[in-house]
């Protein structure tokens, strides 16, 4: 999956970055609006895009520019791809929601959390947890992201001790982050050293 546009594992021309655009509204777009959600294309080759699924029946033009045809049969297909990340960040809680021994957080870090990755891109999550089974859920975790999206999964284990060490040493990671850390489960206020 590429982690900073994740429907392009699925449609990777333009289309799949414009329909994402669309999905995300129910109101009409402009081109111009369109094109300036879409990092790196041509207004010209947006616009080839739109008129193309309109052709298609997947996108309507409508008053104000374009709209994401909701009765078209590929519209509920459409909205899932648009959500796959958020629907990635949902099956790490749910999982993490089942295990016995809960975790104090579980949280996305790196290019996935920045958003600023690709396909190669690896995904990495903190797991802090007090549980003597946290190396065993951090197996799990890794095992279960790899099979959602494709893409190597690294969790980072660590026990509120190794915490107070880390903010002791003044460990660079720690601002890294401050910065980019993406809470999924827990709080984050145990890297600071408070439940």
């Amino acid at each position: 999956m590429d982690v900073s546009n994740p429907v392009s594992s699925v449609i990777p021309t333009l289309d799949g970055a414009v329909l994402v655009v669309l999905a995300g509204s129910t109101a009409a777009r402009s081109l111009a609006d369109v094109h300036q959600q879409v990092p790196g294309a041509s207004k010209s080759g947006v616009r080839l895009s739109l008129l193309r699924l309109v052709e298609q029946g997947v996108v309507l033009q409508a008053p104000g520019g374009y709209i994401l045809n909701r009765e078209h049969l590929a519209a509920p297909a459409v909205a899932l791809l648009a959500e796959m990340r958020s629907e990635l960040l949902r099956r790490i809680g749910e999982l993490v929601d089942g295990w016995e021994a809960g975790p104090l957080l579980v949280a996305a870090f790196g290019s996935f959390a920045r958003r600023d990755g690709d396909s190669e891109s690896d995904i990495d999550l903190l797991l802090v947890s007090k549980a003597k089974s946290a190396d065993e859920q951090a197996g799990e975790l890794s095992g279960r992201v790899r099979a959602w999206t494709g893409n190597e999964c690294h969790v980072l284990a660590l026990a509120p001790a190794d915490i107070s060490r880390m903010r002791r040493n003044k460990e660079s990671i720690l601002g890294e982050w401050d910065r980019d850390l993406e809470p999924i489960r827990g709080d984050s206020h145990v890297l600071k050293g408070r439940p």
